[in-house]
């Protein structure tokens, strides 16, 4: 596994037209130009430093994220580092994942949100159950973030995420997963 992190100036982002969510993650998969729109194995982090004025963006992925040719001459750090297996290893895990949990509406078939705590600790602990670990529901808390619509650059496609952030302890139980 490797761990990028960039840090990118607002200025940048704003140039390179990085204003939502959607923006980000289709510039993150520009890191990866040999997987085309092939299922994703990478994990990504957004946050926001104000006072600093820049965004710093983590993927944690398979193979390592090329810097995107749009970042050419820009003042932005973008370093790469190998995760060591031993990390991997550890029976619990701290974690903080920011997430859109949703459910399918089964009339008109599109994706709604989840909106109330215990349908999002459930949507968590079925995520977790197929990913291979179990959470420990009296360390998680739950951080709703709003809602955010998008359009995709075309500006044919509209998207709405109701962000949610949770903070919790995860107990591996299938490591292979």
């Amino acid at each position: 596994m490797h761990l990028t992190q960039a840090v990118i100036p607002y200025a940048v982002a704003a140039r390179l037209k990085l204003f939502n969510a959607y923006d980000w993650h289709q510039f993150v998969w520009r890191a990866f130009p040999e997987r085309g729109q092939d299922t994703r194995d990478f994990l990504t982090r957004l946050e926001r430093h104000e006072r600093e004025d820049r965004f710093r963006l983590l993927i944690l992925s398979a193979s390592t994220p090329q810097r995107p040719a749009e970042l050419a001459g820009a003042s932005v750090i973008w370093q790469s580092k190998t995760v060591a297996d031993s990390f991997l290893n550890h029976d619990a895990y701290r974690f903080q994942i920011r997430v859109n949990p949703t459910k399918r509406d089964h009339q008109t078939r599109k994706r709604v949100p989840l909106l109330e705590r215990e349908e999002q600790l459930a949507w968590l602990e079925r995520k977790a159950g197929q990913s291979g670990f179990r959470v420990l529901p009296e360390s998680v808390r739950i951080l709703p973030e709003g809602r955010q619509v998008f359009r995709d650059r075309a500006g044919k496609k509209a998207g709405l995420h109701h962000a949610v952030e949770f903070e919790g302890v995860l107990v591996v139980e299938q490591r292979d997963r």
